[in-house]
């Protein structure tokens, strides 16, 4: 791996997103690992994990705490119900609008993940004292819901907002 140069004004790993993609990245290889190992994609983990915090969920919930797009939410549910994991059903006043919900296989499959996610969460932050991990969980939440607002505000209002977020006059 090449080392970045010391004359560099501002070094790629004091960067946060950077340092937050690369962090994600390997988190995302490691969890796509334990998903084959299981037999599924990450995306259909990702859905599973939704409708298993959140059940009964919409699609469009769904998409809402993965960030996954609505096709692929779609695919991903039609595979957990052919997989006999989740049921879908539609809303009794609302044809459009679903309801899913894992079957008790599909909860068994979701229990057994999220103890090895667990596992893994453990043993990557077992030598860490709880009180670090809670203030390192904290932290996350803040940047997420600061990013979020900001992007939000910059999306309804493009350059004013974001020649304000940049402390930039606007011309």
């Amino acid at each position: 791996m090449t080392d970045e140069q010391p004359s560099s004004p501002r070094k790629l790993s004091k960067i946060v997103p950077y340092r937050l993609a690369r962090s994600n990245a390997e988190m995302v290889k490691l969890i796509s690992l334990l998903c084959e190992i299981n037999g599924f994609k990450l995306n259909i983990w990702r859905v599973m994990s939704a409708v298993g915090s959140y059940q009964p969920i919409s699609p469009m919930e769904i998409g809402r705490h993965t960030t996954i797009d609505k096709a692929m939410v779609s695919r991903a549910i039609r595979e957990l119900v052919d997989r006999g994991l989740a049921d879908r059903r539609s809303d009794e006043r609302d044809a459009r609008w679903a309801q899913v919900e894992l079957t008790p296989e599909g909860t068994a499959v979701y229990d057994k993940m999220v103890a090895e996610i667990d596992a893994l969460e453990k043993h990557l932050f077992g030598d860490l004292p709880a009180g670090k991990v809670e203030e390192f969980m904290d932290m996350l939440g803040l940047v997420e819901r600061r990013v979020r607002r900001m992007r939000e505000r910059v999306e309804l209002n493009r350059k004013t907002d974001l020649a304000q977020l940049l402390g930039k006059d606007e011309a």
